[in-house]
């Protein structure tokens, strides 16, 4: 039978997670997916049919950033209910396994993508934190491609003649900090424009899965010439991100014309990145953001003073 004393503590962790899910801009479904749970679990805690555990607490922890209320009040639900404290997590031997949806927050990126000599260059650095409960194998990464986003058929023509290869984008990518380690690449899925990747936490000389609790660093590079690269550099917020900066890097002698704009269910929102002198006549357009909405799309795109626009993007996960 239920206190009086565990029921109100209850009562305080449901309005204290419906208060951060609104204020994060989150539906019952949207909450439920970044956790990786079913969308009615949200709803039962919410509504004191189910007692929240140690686990709900941490992954909603992580993808509303609640500064820790979250957690202070599932540990006065606990205590309330004379539960020990959760044992600490042991590491295994790990077993490859799907990746849920909220495993992985990625705390900080860096998404820079540079223009020289008829080649996009683009770099992304990816602080990540396994908040889930196993060990996390592999890394998914995309890289999609639309010259003419507005002119399918033309689109569909060039990419058939000159389809996105893994062999030509000279991709590499990395784990660790002081040490990185490369990660092995394999292409899950592709077409003429895009390219599905796993990039996976171990190489022929080791495995280095990335265990609860712990946090790396996930860095990966690749080049598109700029035949076949749109004016659009795009983020897709598919974990939840606490920081992101992109940098576009153009040639001062191209007179960039250069503006962003965040494209979520709450709508268009239009920004001007900041402009500073980069190295060799560059200039870096930089745009930087904190807590971004899941599902979201974050775009800079550009044109050339000195050159015809050709309506293009491409999109990087």
């Amino acid at each position: 039978m239920t206190s009086q004393l565990e029921l109100a503590a209850r009562t305080a962790f449901a309005q204290v997670l419906n208060a951060w899910r609104t204020r994060r801009g989150l539906s019952k479904k949207q909450l439920a997916a970044s956790m990786g749970y079913h969308p009615s679990y949200i709803s039962h805690v919410e509504s004191l049919r189910h007692h929240a555990t140690f686990e709900f607490a941490g992954r909603a922890e992580a993808v509303l950033a609640s500064g820790g209320e979250i957690i202070a009040r599932y540990e006065q639900c606990r205590q309330a209910a004379g539960e020990p404290a959760p044992a600490p997590t042991v590491r295994s031997d790990y077993e490859a396994s799907p990746m849920l949806p909220a495993t992985l927050v990625i705390e900080e990126e860096n998404a820079t993508l540079s223009y020289a000599e008829g080649w996009y260059f683009a770099r992304v650095d990816r602080v990540v934190r396994n908040v889930g409960d196993r060990p996390v194998t592999c890394y998914p990464v995309r890289v999609d491609v639309d010259r003419f986003p507005d002119q399918p058929g033309v689109s569909r023509r060039l990419y058939a003649e000159s389809p996105l290869q893994l062999s030509d984008l000279d991709f590499e990518a990395s784990a660790g900090d002081e040490r990185p380690e490369p990660m092995e690449v394999r292409v899950t899925r592709s077409s003429d424009a895009y390219l599905k990747m796993i990039l996976v936490f171990g190489n022929t000389r080791a495995r280095f899965p990335l265990y609860p609790g712990e946090r790396t660093r996930v860095t990966y590079s690749y080049r598109v010439p700029a035949s076949l690269w749109g004016q659009w550099f795009q983020r897709d917020i598919r974990f939840p991100t606490r920081a992101l900066t992109m940098s576009l890097r153009l040639p001062a002698s191209l007179a960039g014309e250069v503006s962003a704009e965040i494209l979520s269910y709450a709508g268009i929102k239009g920004f001007s990145p900041t402009e500073s002198l980069g190295e060799n006549g560059t200039v870096v357009y930089t745009l930087r953001l904190r807590e971004l909405l899941l599902t979201s799309q974050v775009r800079l795109r550009w044109r050339f003073a000195e050159l015809a626009p050709t309506g293009v993007t491409d999109r990087a996960a």
